[in-house]
C-alpha cells in the first residue's frame, strides 16, 4: 500500500519545486508609474505598454493600498487620483495630498509642517505629531508603521540637509541631525536594521543606524550615487551612478550581516546604463529594480542574476518613478495600536563593520557626524 503513494508525493514536491523556481524566474510583478510631462505613464515592466492619464506637472508619485496612486501637481494646487489596475482617473481633489503609507492599509502620514497621521480612506484627523519640518524632500516609513525617517534639502542642494526620526506612537521626535553633506535619497532595510544616504559630491553611500543615526560605515561608488534603494529582501542595495560622462551604472551590493563580523559586502555588480540615472525603484517580489534613465529610457535589472531583462522607453524623461503593487490588500476595518514602544523598530542593529579588508565598506564619513 505504501508503494503505492511513493510516486505520487515525489511528483507533488516535484512539480512543487518547478513552480517554485518558475516564480523565481517570472516576469517582474506590479506596475511601473513615472511623472513625465504634464502626465503621469503607466508601463507594463514585461511587455513595456505604456498608458498616459493626464495630471498636471506632477513631482513625486505616492502609491497607496488596493491599486491607488496620488498624483499631486504642486504648480496647479490639485491632487489627480488614479486606480493603476484600469487605468484611470478615480478622482480629482483640490489641494495635494501626498500620503506615506507603511504596511497598515487603514491609515497614512502626510508632512505639512508638522506630521499628520490620518485615516484611510475617509481621510479624518488621528493624531497631529509636532515636527517643524521646512524643508521635506523624502520620507520613509518603517514596515510597521510605527516611525518615520525624514530629509530635508533645498532643491539646490545647498546648505546640506537634516535627517529626522519619529516615532508615530508616541508621537515624539526621537533624533534631529543637521548633515553637512548634500543627501539626495536614503533608504530603509529593515532586514539589516540600516539606513542608506547618497552623497553624490562625495561619491558615497553613507551606512548609519536609523534608530540612532550613528555611522556605521561608508560605501565608495563608482560614480555619483543619485538614488538608492534596497532590494533582494533587503540585502542588496541598489545604487544609481552617475558616471559624469552622460552615461551611468545600477550598482548592486550584495550584504552579509552577522552580530559576529559585524557587516559586509558579499558581492558587487556594476550594470552599464546607456544615459544619466533619475530614478530607480524596487519591484513589489523585490525580485528586480527599474531605473529611469534622463532620455525616457527605463532598464529593468534582475538582482540575482545582475542582468539587464528589459529596456522600455517613456514619452520623455521621468521627474519619479515607482514601482506599484497593484495587488496590494485595501483597508477593510481600523485597526487601533494601543502599544507605545519607547524608541522605533527599524530592524536589527548590526553593531560594526567587518574588518575584513574584502568587505567593500570604509570608516564612517559624515561631515557633521551625530553627538
Amino acid at each position: 500500500m505504501k508503494t503505492h503513494l511513493v510516486r505520487p508525493v515525489a511528483v507533488a514536491v516535484a512539480l512543487l519545486i518547478a513552480a517554485t523556481a518558475q516564480a523565481k524566474k517570472g516576469p517582474p510583478a506590479g506596475l511601473l508609474a513615472a511623472s513625465v510631462g504634464d502626465a503621469v505613464v503607466m508601463l507594463e515592466p514585461e511587455g513595456g505598454r505604456t498608458f498616459a492619464i493626464e495630471t498636471g506637472p506632477v513631482g513625486w508619485l505616492y502609491p497607496a493600498p488596493a491599486g491607488i496612486l496620488f498624483a499631486p501637481d504642486v504648480i496647479n494646487g490639485r491632487t489627480t487620483v488614479i486606480d493603476i489596475r484600469l487605468p484611470a482617473v478615480v478622482e480629482r481633489i483640490d489641494g495635494l495630498t501626498m500620503p506615506l503609507f507603511g504596511m497598515n492599509p487603514d491609515r497614512y502620514m502626510a508632512l505639512t509642517g508638522d506630521i499628520l497621521q490620518l485615516s484611510y480612506p475617509d481621510r479624518a484627523l488621528i493624531a497631529k505629531i509636532p515636527a517643524e519640518i521646512t524643508d521635506p524632500w523624502q520620507a520613509v516609513v518603517a514596515p510597521d508603521g510605527a516611525a518615520m525617517i525624514v530629509l530635508e534639502r533645498r532643491p539646490d542642494g545647498r546648505g546640506g540637509g537634516r535627517i529626522s526620526a519619529f516615532n508615530l506612537q508616541s508621537r515624539q521626535l526621537v533624533y534631529r541631525r543637521t548633515v553637512g553633506r548634500d543627501i539626495v535619497h536614503i533608504a530603509l532595510s529593515s532586514k539589516l536594521g540600516l539606513l542608506a544616504a547618497a552623497d553624490p559630491d562625495g561619491r558615497t553611500v553613507h551606512l548609519a543606524e536609523p534608530g540612532t543615526l550613528m555611522p556605521i560605515a561608508a560605501r565608495s561608488t563608482a560614480g555619483r550615487p543619485l538614488d538608492v534603494v534596497f532590494t533582494g529582501g533587503g540585502e542588496v542595495l541598489a545604487s544609481a551612478l552617475d558616471d559624469g560622462a552622460g552615461a551611468g551604472a545600477l550598482e548592486l551590493a550584495f550584504f552579509r550581516a552577522s552580530k559576529d563580523k559585524g557587516l559586509s559586502v558579499r558581492r558587487t555588480e556594476i550594470i552599464p546604463l546607456g544615459a544619466t540615472p533619475v530614478r530607480a525603484d524596487a519591484s513589489p517580489d523585490d525580485r528586480h529594480v527599474a531605473v529611469a534613465l534622463v532620455d525616457g529610457t527605463v532598464v529593468i535589472v534582475d538582482v540575482e542574476r545582475a542582468e539587464v531583462v528589459g529596456t522600455h522607453r517613456l514619452p520623455g524623461a521621468a521627474r519619479d518613478l515607482r514601482w506599484c503593487d497593484p495587488d496590494r490588500e485595501g483597508p477593510l476595518a481600523a485597526a487601533w495600536s494601543d502599544g507605545q514602544p519607547e524608541t522605533p523598530d527599524f530592524g536589527p542593529f548590526i553593531p560594526k563593520a567587518s574588518d575584513d579588508v574584502s568587505s567593500g565598506l570604509e570608516e564612517p564619513v559624515w561631515k557633521d557626524p551625530p553627538r
